[in-house]
């Protein structure tokens, strides 16, 4: 790795992938679902540990694979390559027949990971809702790059702050087929969008029909347990009305649901449809301050 190179970059603005488990290498009650797992068949939700802008975290990318296919679900931050690849070939996916990418949204953390893959796999098809896609491309400015967020940096030094602009500036990917509400993908048994507003304006779910499995993206979230909604902090920062951000939400009662995946809590089990109808109902919310 090189200072130069795009995950050089990355690195040095902390928005990298590191190898190994979070917390120090403790694994706590709160962190024994930050692990890669087996949800369904051909069907894993992977587990991706990293530092962003210094603070540990944990990105939960979805693997799923049939005959002709191999679709990931979000691709985690530049450095999240190797890490991705060992997970999917530890399930037994064929990880060399990576053919689709499909985001749930435009932030840097789904996003930023895509170009070392398609490095490697030039020929795989990307999918993004309508409404991201010209963010994606590099058509718009990522939705993120706010004056909140700039004044969230401005305690950094310069040099920080023009290295994690960079990283920005530098996570552009083509986008070959937009998705739209409703669209029904044809692989691994069929999969449905699920058009969910609020964290971005582009945010989708989807829905796996085989295995009854809802990949979230951060429409939902994990807090201390508890499925909530979407993070309430950066909606703020964006000027997005958070009830219409649970309201969204709505449309995904209408499926039957066995398991959740979150990108940033994992795997939720314990009567979905249940308690996503409470999210909805109480209009429970993550947020980085509780």
């Amino acid at each position: 790795m090189t200072p130069g190179t795009p995950l050089g970059r990355a690195k040095a603005a902390g928005l990298t992938a590191e190898r190994g488990t979070i917390n120090g290498g403790i694994q706590t009650a709160a962190t024994k679902r930050s692990i890669a797992m087996r949800v369904a068949e051909n069907l894993e939700m992977l587990a991706v540990h990293t530092q962003v802008m210094g603070v540990p975290r944990v990105f939960h990318p979805t693997l799923m694979w049939d005959k002709e296919n191999v679709v990931l679900i979000d691709t985690g931050v530049p450095g999240s390559l190797e890490e991705i690849r060992n997970q999917a070939e530890a399930a037994g996916a064929p990880y060399a027949r990576l053919n689709h990418i499909v985001f749930t949204q435009q932030d840097i953390d789904h996003i930023s990971g895509a170009a070392e893959l398609l490095a490697g796999h030039p020929g795989v098809a990307v999918h993004a809702h309508e409404k991201d896609a010209p963010h994606i491309r590099g058509d718009k400015k990522l939705s993120r790059l706010t004056d909140a967020f700039m004044e969230r940096i401005s305690d950094r030094s310069e040099e920080e702050q023009a290295r994690i602009l960079r990283v920005f500036d530098n996570a552009a990917t083509p986008v070959d087929r937009v998705l739209r509400d409703g669209d029904r993908l044809p692989f691994c048994g069929g999969v449905t969008v699920i058009h969910t507003p609020g964290h971005t304006a582009g945010h989708i779910c989807l829905y796996h029909h085989a295995s009854r499995t809802l990949v979230a993206g951060d429409a939902l979230n994990i807090l201390h347990g508890e499925l909530v909604g979407p993070n309430e902090d950066p909606m703020a920062e964006d000027g997005v009305v958070a009830e219409d951000a649970v309201s969204a939400l709505e449309k995904l009662t209408e499926y039957d649901i066995a398991a959740i995946i979150t990108y940033h809590g994992g795997l939720f089990d314990a009567e979905p449809n249940k308690n996503l109808d409470e999210v909805i109902a109480h209009r429970k919310l993550y947020s980085y301050r509780r």
